[in-house]
């Protein structure tokens, strides 16, 4: 069995073996999706070509995007938790770069890790979810938005919805995955660069101005796929 570079030595062989055989089973079923992109000339430009770029989601589409960006090879922020280590072992296994840290413990170190990672030469991007570890739901942290400040590159929002989909129904994030030759919609809001002067006031509208178009754009994904988060 091959190894999982996100799960330390202290966890069981059990869980080693969940996540190489959890990678191996959603890299069948998301591959098998039918993908539409809302903001292709979006995607080409900052995911595609040769750019920087800062991008934020919402906790419950994190399964699939990691997949979906897994050959851009991004930084992803994962939080410290027994569940961040997990999914960074999936992110990982796909050649996803995990920097470990959330708002409640270690993301300090994880966004100067980030933007070291930014500030290097050659194509980078960074992301995570914006609503992470732990919520509240759909609700923006600033994390990221200072994160794209600091680096001087662009931030791109992007959600996706999926139906017919399994939804996590007793995670506080509802997952959503994908089932196999489900309908997939990834959809990408306008860039937008955070000067140097979006703080204090000024970066918490920032925040909501960039929750309200998140949230738009994922109920209109969620209305053309025909998902329902019941």
């Amino acid at each position: 069995m091959m190894p999982v570079k996100g799960l330390a030595k202290g966890h069981g062989r059990g869980r080693r073996f969940l996540v190489y055989w959890a990678t191996i089973l959603l890299r069948i079923w998301f591959a098998s999706c039918r993908i539409t992109v809302i903001g292709r000339e979006i995607e080409q430009r900052f995911a595609r070509q040769e750019a920087k770029a800062v991008v934020g989601t919402w906790h419950r589409g994190a399964l699939f995007l990691v997949w979906y960006y897994r050959r851009l090879r991004p930084m992803v922020m994962f939080s410290r938790s027994r569940d961040g280590d997990l999914i960074a072992g999936y992110a990982e296994n796909l050649g996803v770069r995990a920097a470990r840290g959330s708002t409640s413990r270690g993301g300090t170190t994880a966004l100067r890790e980030m933007l070291r990672h930014l500030q290097a030469p050659g194509p980078r991007r960074a992301a995570t979810v914006l609503d992470g570890p732990r919520g509240p739901r759909f609700t923006v942290q600033a994390g990221m938005l200072q994160l794209a400040r600091s680096a001087g590159v662009p931030f791109v929002p992007v959600v996706m919805s999926a139906a017919p989909a399994i939804t996590l129904t007793r995670t506080w994030d509802r997952t959503l995955i994908p089932l196999p030759f489900s309908r997939v919609v990834v959809s990408y809001g306008d860039p937008l660069t955070i000067g140097a002067e979006i703080r204090g006031s000024r970066l918490d509208a920032k925040c909501q101005e960039v929750q309200s178009m998140m949230n738009r754009l994922r109920r209109e994904a969620d209305q053309m796929v025909g998902y329902r988060d019941s």
